[in-house]
């Protein structure tokens, strides 16, 4: 599996390395338990290591396929996509470019680093969110290198 998910009350966190449609398909039903077991859309972060390989043409178009129901789940979704520079700041702005239609306004983003995530969220989803990335740091998910 080339993916590691832990979740904390309301809200989900995803450490990826190259996905595979059953890992997409695991992610989507942890999001589903999750908001359903809290009675609310979650908070998702998604954490993309400098290192981790893209996601082949099958599984980008099975995560399109997903992303509208899997966006009414979320109160906000956050990817970490890690790396300096020009390159690695012009990805950000390609990914935020392309999935920010499919969410309401103001509930995407694109990070470099966990630091950013804060700003972003409001209300009991910042409570939500910080209390996923103390989970995740303390598991060293924060870190750690893409899974295989």
């Amino acid at each position: 599996m080339a993916c590691e998910i832990i979740d904390s009350g309301g809200a989900v966190f995803v450490l990826w390395g190259r996905p595979t449609q059953a890992d997409v398909d695991r992610v989507y039903q942890r999001v589903q338990q999750v908001a359903s077991a809290a009675g609310s859309p979650v908070v998702f972060v998604a954490r993309v290591p400098k290192e981790a390989p893209a996601p082949d043409a099958t599984v980008r178009s099975h995560l399109n396929q997903l992303m509208p129901r899997f966006a009414e789940m979320c109160s906000s979704y956050h990817v970490m996509l890690e790396g300096g520079g020009f390159v690695s700041a012009f990805k950000r702005a390609i990914l935020a470019g392309l999935f920010q239609h499919g969410f309401r306004s103001g509930t995407f983003f694109v990070h470099e680093n966990e630091r950013e995530i804060a700003a972003k969220i409001a209300g009991t989803s910042r409570a939500r969110a910080h209390a996923l990335l103390t989970l995740a740091a303390s598991k060293g998910l924060l870190t750690a290198a893409p899974p295989e």
